[in-house]
């Protein structure tokens, strides 16, 4: 694949630091351009962006020092020094949404209204965001015999090195795929919400339900290290399951006269 998109003596630009920020300047963007639909003037639209980037940062960072606690304990993994690497992607969902509660009760927002504008957004940018995994070669899949296989043989692919040359399963664009749909499932849901079919918050919900089903399913079809399991789910497949529960309990209250 292509790890570094460009090589200037000792300077290198990487391919997947670059996808990411395109990821999150496709949500923005999109965002941004519906920001009068959200109810928010350009001020606090971007107050709530930087609050959300923040609580995702932290919250990223956060689980997963949490799922490599051993590491942590045992000095291979250092807050500080290492605190460039390593975000998992469930807790920085959770670190935004903490955020943006925080921050809608600051600014008499309503977080339901608002989260619906977010998920289809949240879901674009990720689908983008996920190929610069695949440029990387990080979040390998398990080997595999189907011709889609992909094999990553450039010297700096972040494959684990006994994978090296292996084809393998194109996790994240299996996840990438994920996301564009729950993207275009997530802007349906907003359509109806604004057309009063539906209630603030059926998108957020129906975000969660989807990528955590999502989740849930892809993670059988990963090869890399994911940490320490829960009753025999991964880190990311035990948070899936949750996030589908949480949606279903959701969908049930509203649905309660």
């Amino acid at each position: 694949m292509f790890p570094t998109l460009l090589h200037l003596g000792d300077f290198r630009l990487a391919t997947y630091g670059v996808l990411v920020a395109a990821g999150y300047l496709l949500g923005i963007g999109w965002l941004a351009r519906n920001r009068e639909r959200m109810g928010l003037g350009e001020e606090t639209f971007w107050s709530l962006i930087y609050w959300l980037f923040a609580g995702a940062l932290l919250g990223g960072k956060l689980l997963y020092l949490g799922v490599e606690w051993r590491a942590l304990v045992s000095g291979a993994l250092h807050p500080i020094r290492d605190l460039r690497y390593g975000f998992v992607f469930f807790g920085g969902v959770a670190g935004s949404m903490v955020a943006g509660a925080v921050w809608c009760r600051r600014n008499g927002a309503s977080f339901a209204k608002l989260s619906d504008f977010f998920a289809p957004a949240l879901a674009m940018g990720h689908a983008l965001g996920r190929l610069g995994c695949l440029a990387a070669g990080c979040c390998g899949g398990r080997p595999t015999g189907l011709p889609w296989g992909v094999a990553f043989n450039h010297p700096e692919a972040l494959v684990s090195p006994h994978l090296a040359g292996v084809p393998l399963h194109p996790f994240p664009l299996y996840e990438s795929a994920a996301n564009i749909g729950a993207a275009w499932a997530c802007s349906v849901v907003l359509a109806r919400v604004e057309a009063g079919r539906l209630r603030p918050g059926s998108g957020w919900a129906a975000y969660l339900g989807l990528y955590g089903a999502a989740r849930f399913c892809l993670e059988t079809f990963r090869g890399d290290d994911r940490g320490q399991g829960v009753l025999g789910l991964s880190p990311s497949q035990a948070v899936g399951a949750l996030a589908m529960a949480g949606a279903a309990w959701w969908w049930v209250q509203r649905s309660k006269p």
